[in-house]
């Protein structure tokens, strides 16, 4: 079983899922959210791929499923509350209750619930105590360990201790977006002469700041609220709890720039940028804004990174 998932909204506790990182082939949609049409096109295209299970938590996640559709694999999507509050947990505990039902009536039982919660508690502090060091390691390399790591079962998944050292510059420069999927992003961040001391990317920040779900409490709540009420994406329509996490890790990490990352036709951190750009500019912190057309996209990022490197 192999199944696809677009957003770190998609709990692994439930089951196994391999999350999308991004997709160099052909692509099957147009003049939409670069990050999603990637996910549609190797949903269709990988032969691979048993299915995709993707949250409802945006306009392009909301009309996902009428592209799938005709594909012919397990196709499930999320009912992802915009609140967080305990109604809020309720009604994803029922969504996930529901959602593991699915999977197991076309793929078979699930196996331990209580077991997964643990094993991802487990990841996420080992994961935390590598994203505390970031200014002391290669991120570059720090995010491809974590992209090979998150396409693996999540029994088999360990965080790589061994990451080259790097000496950090004095130009700390904190990472804003969705799933980095083009990796060698960082690299050129690195090459530029700029160290990454922060992010709240999906595949790092977030799941160092995740809190842990008690194995031994009520399971779908548990999971829920973790879901709801760790770092947030964008979708979720609370830009102050965002704001204030990430400026506080801002200003704790004495960071002197901040890179912005958003795909092609993405609202929601469009929305957000242009809050961020107005409290950082009152903080005297600079900001940069990097719009990539696909998930595979760092053809146009140098140039600008370099003039940004050069003005913090």
């Amino acid at each position: 079983m192999k199944l696809l998932a677009l957003s770190g909204l998609i709990p692994e506790q439930i089951c196994d899922i391999v999350r999308f990182t991004g997709y160099p082939g052909e692509r099957s949609v147009a003049h939409y959210c670069g990050y999603a049409e990637d996910y549609i096109s190797m949903v269709k295209q990988d032969d691979t791929v048993d299915g995709a299970v993707f949250p409802k938590s945006c306009d392009s996640c909301r009309i996902m499923g009428s592209y799938l559709e005709d594909c012919g694999k397990f196709l499930y999507q999320l009912n992802i509350p915009a609140r967080q509050d305990e109604l809020a947990v309720d009604f994803l505990a029922a969504e996930l209750e529901q959602y593991q039902a699915a999977v197991e009536r076309r793929f078979g039982a699930v196996g331990s619930i209580a077991e997964r919660v643990e094993a991802v508690n487990a990841r996420n502090r080992e994961i935390r105590g590598v994203y505390e060091n970031l200014a002391n390691i290669s991120y570059r390399e720090y995010l491809e360990a974590v992209h090979d790591m998150l396409t693996k079962p999540l029994f088999e998944q360990t965080v790589k201790k061994d990451l080259p050292e790097k000496k950090a510059s004095g130009k700390r420069v904190y990472l804003v977006g969705s799933f980095l999927s083009g990796t060698e992003l960082a690299g050129v961040i690195e090459d530029c002469g700029m160290t990454v001391v922060g992010d709240n990317l999906p595949e790092s920040g977030r799941l160092a700041a995740m809190p842990e779900a008690d194995p031994g409490g009520e399971l779908y709540r548990e999971i829920a609220a973790c879901v709801l009420r760790g770092r947030l994406s964008p979708t979720q329509d609370n830009f102050r709890q965002i704001l204030s996490a990430d400026m506080e890790e801002i200003e704790r990490k004495q960071v002197n720039g901040v890179i912005f990352v958003t795909q092609k036709y993405c609202e929601p951190y469009d929305y957000l940028f242009s809050v961020y750009q107005k409290m950082l500019g009152q903080k005297g912190i600079a900001v940069t804004k990097l719009t990539l057309s696909d998930s595979a996209d760092v053809r146009k990022a140098g140039l600008t990174l370099e003039a940004f490197a050069d003005v913090i």
